[in-house]
Order: C-alpha cells, then sequence, then structure tokens
C-alpha cells in the first residue's frame, strides 16, 4: 500500500512519545510482576529499537530501487517522513518527465537545424551529434569518440587545441573534399563544447564567380583603355587641333587614367584573392623596402609634405616583397592624398614581444569614427567628391587588407577629424626573423649612422 492518501497524526512526536511511555508502563508492571523489571525494560528497548532500524533499512532500500518498488507502509514517526518522501517523489518524476519532454524537443529542433551541431566533451569526447553532422564525416556510431581521431585535418587539430574559439575555421569537409565548411566551437557549461559547422561551398564557389568576372573584365578593360588613353595623348599634343577640344581631351585623359588606375588595381585585387594559401616565406627587408616606398611617396607629393621614416634593420619579414610594397605604398599615398600640403607623415617599423608593426601617421583631415569599420570595403569612400579630385580608386585600404590576411598580420585604424590618422599592421612573431643591418642598409649608406632616416 502507498501512503499516497494516509495523513499522518497531526502531532506524531507526541503520540509516539505517549506510545513509548504507555509501552514502557506496560512492561514495567509485566517485569515487576514476574520480578523482572529491568529486563523486561531492556528487551522493550531492542525491540523498539529494531523495529526503527527495519524501517531505516526498508526506506534505504526503497530510495535505492523506487524506480521498481512502491513505498511501504509506515506507521508512527515514520508516516510523516513516508509522506514527504512520497511527495518528493512525485514531484521529482514530474521533473524528470518535463526534462525528458523538453530534452526531446531540443533534439528534434537540433536535428532539424540545417547546420551541424556537436556537443563535445571538454577532453574531445563526442557526446551527441544531429543527423548534419555528416557533413564532417560522423556517424552515430562515433558517439564517445574523440573528434581529434575522426576529423585528422591538421588545421582543426590545432583549432581544437590551441582552443582560439573567437575566429571560426574554414575548412574542407572530411567527408567531401569537394566542400567547404566554416568551424565554430562555442565552450558552455563547466565541460561542454557546442561544435557548430556549415557549409560554405556556394558562397565559396560565388566568391569564385565574382573573382573571375572582375578579373576577366578587368583584363577586357585594359586594352580598350590602353587604345583609347593613347589617342587622347595623341590629340592632346596635336597642335592642329582646335583650341576648344583641349579642355575637354584633358578632362577625358584625366577620367581615363582614373579607370586605368581602378583596373590595375581590380586585377592587383583579383591576383591576390586568386593567390591560395598564404604568402610565401622570402625573408624581406622592411628597412629597404620601406625606404623605396618613401622616395616614391616623395616624388608623388613632390616634396610638399614632410616624410619621415623610421626603420629598425635587422628586423625582416617572411612573406612576399611585391605584396609587401603594395600594402606599404597604399597606405602612404593613401596619407598623401589626405594630407593638406606642408603636412607630416611619418613611417615607423621596429619589432615588439609579439612580433612586429609597421605605422603609418599621418596629420591629415582625419576620419570620422563611423567610418572607420568599412574602410577596407571595396570603393567605400568616407567623402566621395575628394576620392574623386584627388583620384583615389577605393581599392587600395582593400588591397592592404587582403596582403596583410596573407601575410597573417591585421590592420587597426586610429583616426579623429582634423587630427591625423594611424594606420598600424601588426605582424606575428612567426613572420618575423632577425638580419644584419649590413644587410639591410641601402648600397652607399652606412650603417652606423643608426636605425631610419629623415625626409623633410
Amino acid at each position: 500500500m502507498r501512503p499516497g492518501g494516509l495523513k499522518p497524526p497531526p502531532r506524531p512526536w507526541f503520540a509516539e512519545l505517549w506510545r513509548v511511555a504507555a509501552g514502557a508502563l506496560a512492561l514495567g508492571v509485566a517485569g515487576f510482576l514476574f520480578d523482572a523489571t529491568a529486563l523486561a525494560l531492556l528487551l522493550g528497548t531492542l525491540a523498539y529499537l529494531a523495529w526503527h532500524l527495519r524501517q531505516i533499512h526498508v526506506t534505504g532500500q526503497w530510495l535505492a530501487h523506487r524506480k521498481h518498488r512502491p513505498l511501504p507502509r509506515a506507521r508512527g514517526v515514520w508516516a510523516p517522513i513516508a509522506v514527504s518522501l512520497e511527495r518528493l517523489d512525485r514531484r521529482s518524476r514530474k521533473r524528470k518527465r518535463r526534462l525528458r519532454n523538453f530534452i526531446g524537443r531540443f533534439e528534434q529542433a537540433a536535428g532539424a537545424f540545417p547546420d551541424a551541431a556537436v556537443i563535445l566533451r571538454i577532453d574531445g569526447g563526442i557526446v551527441w551529434m544531429n543527423a548534419a553532422a555528416s557533413l564532417l564525416g560522423l556517424r552515430s556510431q562515433d558517439l564517445n569518440q574523440p573528434i581529434a581521431n575522426l576529423i585528422r585535418n591538421p588545421a582543426f587539430v590545432a583549432y581544437l587545441e590551441e582552443e582560439r574559439f573567437g575566429t571560426p575555421l574554414e575548412m574542407v569537409s572530411p567527408a567531401d573534399d569537394g566542400l567547404h565548411v566554416q568551424v565554430r566551437i562555442v565552450p558552455y557549461g563547466r565541460d561542454r563544447r557546442l561544435l557548430l559547422a556549415r557549409d560554405l561551398t556556394r558562397l565559396k564557389r560565388l566568391e569564385q564567380i565574382r573573382q573571375d568576372f572582375v578579373a576577366n573584365v578587368s583584363h577586357e578593360l585594359r586594352s580598350p583603355l590602353t587604345v583609347i588613353v593613347g589617342w587622347l595623348e595623341t590629340l592632346a599634343h596635336d597642335e592642329a587641333a582646335p583650341r576648344r577640344w583641349r579642355h575637354p581631351i584633358s578632362q577625358m585623359s584625366q577620367q581615363s587614367g582614373r579607370m586605368c588606375r581602378i583596373v590595375e588595381d581590380l586585377l592587383k585585387l583579383s591576383r591576390i584573392e586568386g593567390t591560395p594559401g598564404g604568402a610565401g616565406r622570402l625573408p624581406v627587408p622592411v628597412a629597404e623596402l620601406l625606404e623605396s616606398v618613401q622616395g616614391d611617396a616623395l616624388g608623388i607629393s613632390e616634396n610638399s609634405h614632410r616624410i619621415r621614416l623610421e626603420a629598425e634593420r635587422g628586423a625582416r619579414l617572411l612573406g612576399d616583397c611585391n605584396e609587401l610594397y603594395s600594402a606599404f605604398s597604399n597606405l602612404v599615398f593613401n596619407a598623401i592624398q589626405y594630407t593638406p600640403e606642408g603636412g607630416e607623415i611619418r613611417l615607423r617599423w621596429r619589432r615588439e614581444e609579439e612580433g612586429a608593426r609597421l605605422e603609418v601617421e599621418d596629420t591629415g583631415i582625419g576620419i570620422d569614427e563611423h567610418h572607420l569599420p568599412r574602410l577596407t570595403e571595396r570603393f567605400y569612400r568616407v567623402d566621395k567628391a575628394r576620392s574623386r579630385e584627388v583620384g583615389g580608386t577605393g581599392l587600395g585600404l582593400a588591397i592592404v587588407k587582403h596582403v596583410l590576411m596573407r601575410h597573417d598580420a591585421t590592420l587597426e585604424i586610429c583616426s579623429r577629424v582634423d587630427a591625423g590618422s594611424t594606420f598600424t599592421c601588426r605582424f606575428p612573431a612567426s613572420r618575423v626573423v632577425a638580419g644584419s643591418a649590413e644587410e639591410d642598409a641601402p648600397r652607399g649608406a652606412d650603417p652606423a649612422a643608426g636605425p631610419g632616416s629623415g625626409a623633410g
């Protein structure tokens, strides 16, 4: 009989004391009659203790096997305890049912999720996965297996071990070499991690189509633009041409030249994006490279700006010299365009604990803060009128961003309106190597003169 319908006495302990007192009195009288009072009381106490021990044993057995046993009938002070246990058991069963229903709904929702979802222990063991986990080559038989043993991609294993989960990982799917996936791991709870993987194949194909389209169109535009520019130069120097043509020819020459620069930048950006993997790892003497950039910048500026260089000789980068020149020169030429005449531009190159960094600082017009996150987008311009006036293509910072990505570097931009801007390129230690100052010194220069050079 289950005690769910039983009601304990309103004062069970009081009633129990009355029973104990009545039992002790009866045993005392019986022992007095038979001249064995102490023995009677001892036997009664032992019997009462045995009854309590039996109640404890029965209750303990029920707690250990309550799924398969009904709660035994209880009397005395054990009646309210049994009722309380019965209530707790019913509440626990209700909570478990609600929890099972919730987990079932969660598994249904996660199972219908189009992206792969895998729950991992902190040691990498697989706890649960949805059907879309087949995108990673995982099957239901792989539960409790370490995921690093199933997905042997070196980039994934490093991503899992280094625990740098702030940035998603893109890799080829272990199930199909023709699929590209993006993997993100989110730690939660004390010892759980949620792995999410989505199929990027379609986006990758669209991106490749876009790159091919831009490259092909840019290449096809180069030939007609070359012809147009050539004829415009001929007409501009033709003394027999009517005077009224000079202004239109000058404007057409200016705009065709701008189009040529856009085409060249588009082709350059397409080449950078179309090159798989990271940049090469040849040692590049950055100090010497920056001196070349400084010289070209002075020519473009026509000495109307002070361009100063502070370069630590002996700090070289492992990378592609042409790509680095393109990135650095774009930053410096951009600073020239947006710095009024008489302004100053500083180039600083030095090593630091995390690697090395290049700073390009100017005293130009500055940039409003809300523009900064979009500066590296293609054709994004803060001031369109000024950009057209100075002949910018809107692709320079996009080229810088992609070159830095290929060199495992990052770009930081700090700027205030009317207070100038600072563009900082941070390179990791894995890309920085030491070289002698004599090797990096330009021909004819005196290495003892100290790092860097200035130009005013």
